[in-house]
C-alpha cells in the first residue's frame, strides 16, 4: 500500500488535525514535498506536533521519511502513470517496437527511482543535509554524464543559500579541492567512471580535512573508500539493452538522490 493509499484508508480515523492535514496532502500531494513541516502546519491550520504525530500515525520516523514517500509514489506516477508500472514487460519481447522500447526504458527508469530511494538510510541523508547547510564552502563535482545533474543540483543548492562552488571545468577540480578545509565539503557524483580527476581530488580534500560526500554506485570501491558519507544509486541492468540505458538510469537516480537531500536541507 502506497503512502497516499494509507492515508485515504486511514482518513476516518484520524483526530480533527489528522483529517484536515490528511485532505491537505490527498489533495495536493505535488505541494506538499515543496514544504518544511512547519509550512504544511500553516497551510493545514494545524501545530507543527500535529504533522509530526501524523507521519509517526502513517507509519514514517518524521516527516522528511514522508516526504520521501509521497516523492516517490509522485515519480512513478509520473514516470508512466501510476497503476500501469506493474503491467510493463521487463523482459525482450519479439515484436520490439519502438512502443514496447518506450515502456521498457520507462520501467527500468522508475525501478532505479524506487530501488534507490527506498536504500535511503534516512539518518545519514539527515547527517548529510546537515553537514552541507554547516560548510563555509561546498565543491561540487560531476563530470561526463554525473555533469548534467551536477549542474542542477548547483541552482539548487545556491537557491537555497548555499555556499557551493562547481566547475565544469576538470583540470580545475584538483586545485579546488587543495583549497579546502575542515569546515568544507567535496561533494561527488559519479557512476563508477573512475575518472582519474574524482580520485585525486578526493585524496586532495581528504589531505586537507574536508568532508567527502559521494553519490555513485555500490561497486564504485575507488570513491566509496575515500568518502565519509556516501549516498548509493541503485541501478540494475535489464537483459533488454536499450540504448544509452546506463546513463538514463543513473541520471534518474541520481537526480531523486539530489532533490531528496534538498528536500532534506529545507527541514
Amino acid at each position: 500500500m502506497t503512502a497516499l493509499d494509507k492515508i485515504a484508508s486511514l482518513q476516518s480515523q484520524f483526530s480533527p488535525n489528522g483529517q484536515k492535514i490528511a485532505i491537505f496532502v490527498l489533495a495536493q500531494p505535488e505541494l506538499v514535498v515543496s514544504l518544511s513541516s512547519q509550512e504544511l502546519a500553516t497551510a493545514a491550520n494545524v501545530s507543527q506536533s500535529s504533522i509530526v504525530k501524523f507521519t509517526q500515525r502513517v507509519g514514517f520516523k518524521g516527516f522528511p521519511a514522508f516526504k520521501m514517500a509521497i516523492s516517490e509514489e509522485l515519480a512513478r506516477h509520473n514516470t508512466i502513470g501510476g497503476n500501469v508500472l506493474n503491467q510493463l514487460p521487463t523482459q525482450p519481447e519479439t515484436n520490439n517496437t519502438l512502443a514496447s522500447s518506450l515502456s521498457k526504458m520507462a520501467q527500468q527508469k522508475a525501478n532505479a527511482i524506487i530501488d534507490t530511494t527506498k536504500a535511503i538510510d534516512v539518518d545519514l541523508l539527515e547527517k548529510i543535509a546537515s553537514r552541507l547547510k554547516s560548510a563555509t564552502r561546498i565543491q561540487l563535482i560531476g563530470l561526463g554524464s554525473n555533469a548534467l545533474v551536477a549542474h542542477d543540483f548547483n541552482d539548487k543548492l545556491l537557491s537555497l543559500g548555499l555556499p557551493v562552488i562547481h566547475s565544469a571545468d576538470p583540470s580545475l577540480q584538483s586545485t579546488i579541492a587543495h583549497t579546502l578545509t575542515e569546515q568544507d565539503v567535496l561533494f561527488i557524483l559519479s557512476n563508477n567512471s573512475e575518472h582519474q580527476t574524482l580520485q585525486l581530488a578526493s585524496h586532495a580534500a581528504k589531505l586537507h580535512g574536508a568532508t567527502i560526500v559521494v553519490i555513485t554506485t555500490p561497486d564504485d570501491l575507488p570513491l566509496t573508500s575515500l568518502a565519509d558519507l556516501t549516498l548509493l544509486m541503485h541501478c540494475e541492468p535489464s537483459l533488454h539493452r536499450i540504448v544509452n540505458q546506463p546513463f538514463t538510469l543513473h541520471l534518474a537516480a541520481q537526480q531523486t538522490l539530489t532533490d531528496i537531500l534538498c528536500l532534506a536541507i529545507q527541514e
